[in-house]
């Protein structure tokens, strides 16, 4: 009579197990997330013809841009929530520190007027773009076809943010020191017909309508 062999209960993180060693906490906590990479004919459990389903079917699962093993890839830094929470903690810090010593010295009233037309003009303007930067690195979050890409797209999104927030930040102390420069009013005019902007405003409208992830 042939003996029963009992299954072995799956350890956790089995699917890393192949590589023969603890996973890192990087491994656990960023691979293999996504649930709308199951079934390719209906990322999400629903119809597959609903508009959604189509759409990612479209331009994630048929997109140009192929690989056998999008799930192997491995960000080079490894970065997780908690370790990109701390690394971006000291820089807001630091960058925080900067602007209450701009406040306490009152740097801003020893600027000259033509200098911060020239800032309103090139600098405050970048909200714009850090903005377009950020939707774009959503969506890239949304539609990649990996959780460690997601991520990367994630936090590439937060960076924009910050830095989408630091302008509009500066743009309203300097708009309180010179009130005739149109600070905080005139940045779209300048994002949409300045020669100096346009390069840039193109290349975001074309990043923001192709669809392909």
């Amino acid at each position: 009579m042939t003996a029963v062999e009992v299954l072995k209960p799956l350890k956790t993180w089995s699917y890393l197990a192949k590589r023969r060693r603890k996973p890192s906490e990087y491994e656990i906590v960023s691979t293999n997330l996504l649930y709308n990479t199951r079934d390719a004919n209906a990322p999400y459990d629903l119809d597959p013809d609903l508009a959604m389903n189509r759409w990612y079917k479209q331009y994630r699962n048929n997109s140009p841009l192929q690989h056998d093993d999008w799930n192997a890839f491995r960000d080079p830094d490894e970065l997780v929530y908690r370790t990109y929470n701390m690394l971006q903690d000291g820089q807001e810090t630091y960058v925080f520190g900067l602007f209450n010593q701009f406040n306490e010295r009152e740097h801003d009233k020893g600027l000259e007027p033509q200098w911060v037309g020239t800032l309103a003009r090139i600098y405050t303007p970048g909200r714009y773009l850090f903005h377009a930067l950020q939707m774009a690195s959503a969506y890239l979050q949304q539609m990649s076809p990996a959780s460690t890409i997601t991520n990367c797209a994630a936090f590439q999104a937060a960076d924009s943010m910050r830095w989408l927030s630091h302008t509009a930040y500066r743009t309203k102390e300097l708009s309180l020191t010179f009130t005739s420069k149109g600070l905080g009013e005139d940045e779209r005019k300048y994002w949409e017909d300045d020669a100096a902007w346009q390069g840039f405003r193109v290349l975001m409208e074309q990043v923001l309508t192709t669809w392909d992830w």
